[in-house]
C-alpha cells in the first residue's frame, strides 16, 4: 500500500470519529436548551403564582383597610351622633325651661293685673265713699256757716227791738258787700280757698254765695 492511500484510509477514518463527536456534541446541546427552556418556563409559571399571591394579599390588605377605615368611621360617626344627640336634649330641655318661666311670668303678670283691677274698684270705691263722705261734711260745714251768717231768730227779735233800723241795714250792707267781693274775685280767678283767705271767711260760705249766684257771674 502506498502512503497515499494510507493516509486516505486515516483522513477517513478522522471524519468519521469527528462526525460521531458532533452527533454526540449537537444531541448534549438539545438536552441542556431543553433543559434550560423547562426551567424557563417553571420560573414564569413561578412568578405568575407569586403574582396571584401578591394580588391576594393586597386584596386582603385592602378588605382589610376598608374594614378597618369601616369601623373607624362607623366609630366617629357614632360618636358625633351621641355628641349631637346630648346637644339637642341640652337644647330641648333649655327651651322647655324659658318656656315654663315664660309661662311663669305671663301667670304672675296676669294676677297682678288682676290684682291691680281689685285695687283700682277698691279706690274707686273708697273714692266715691269719701265724696260721699266730704259732701255730707261740706253740707254739715255750709249749715254751721249759714247758722253763723243768719242769726237767730231771737237774736234778730233781740236786736230789733233794741235797733231795727240800724241793725237790719248794717247787716244787709256787709252781706251784700261780702257777696260782691266773693263774686269779684271768683270771676278774677281766685280760688274758694283764697277767697276766704282773703275775706276771713268760711270756705262754706263763700261756695254758697258762688253757687247762689254764679249764673250771674257767667
Amino acid at each position: 500500500m502506498t502512503p497515499i492511500v494510507i493516509f486516505l484510509i486515516l483522513m477517513g477514518i478522522a471524519v468519521i470519529i469527528i462526525s460521531c463527536f458532533l452527533v454526540d456534541k449537537s444531541n448534549h446541546s438539545n438536552e441542556v436548551y431543553e433543559a434550560l427552556v423547562s426551567q424557563r418556563e417553571l420560573s414564569l409559571t413561578e412568578i405568575q403564582d407569586i403574582k396571584k399571591k401578591i394580588n391576594v394579599l393586597l386584596q386582603e390588605a385592602s378588605e382589610e383597610a376598608v374594614i378597618k377605615v369601616d369601623d373607624k368611621l362607623s366609630q366617629i360617626s357614632n360618636e358625633k351622633i351621641i355628641a349631637v344627640n346630648d346637644f339637642s336634649n341640652q337644647l330641648l330641655e333649655k327651651i322647655s325651661q324659658n318656656h315654663e318661666e315664660v309661662v311663669f311670668l305671663y301667670n304672675m303678670l296676669n294676677e297682678k293685673e288682676t290684682e291691680l283691677k281689685n285695687i283700682m274698684k277698691d279706690i274707686e270705691r273708697v273714692n266715691a265713699t269719701d265724696s260721699s263722705v266730704k259732701d255730707n261734711t261740706f253740707n254739715k260745714q255750709a249749715v254751721n256757716e249759714i247758722q253763723k251768717i243768719v242769726p237767730d231768730k231771737k237774736n234778730i227779735e233781740d236786736k230789733q227791738n233794741k235797733k231795727p233800723i240800724i241793725t237790719e241795714k248794717n247787716n244787709e250792707d256787709l252781706t251784700t258787700n261780702h257777696n260782691q267781693k266773693i263774686l269779684e274775685m271768683y270771676s278774677q280767678g281766685f280760688s274758694i280757698v283764697d277767697i276766704s283767705k282773703t275775706l276771713e271767711l268760711g270756705q262754706g260760705e263763700v261756695k254758697l254765695v258762688i253757687d247762689l249766684y254764679k249764673d250771674s257771674v257767667k
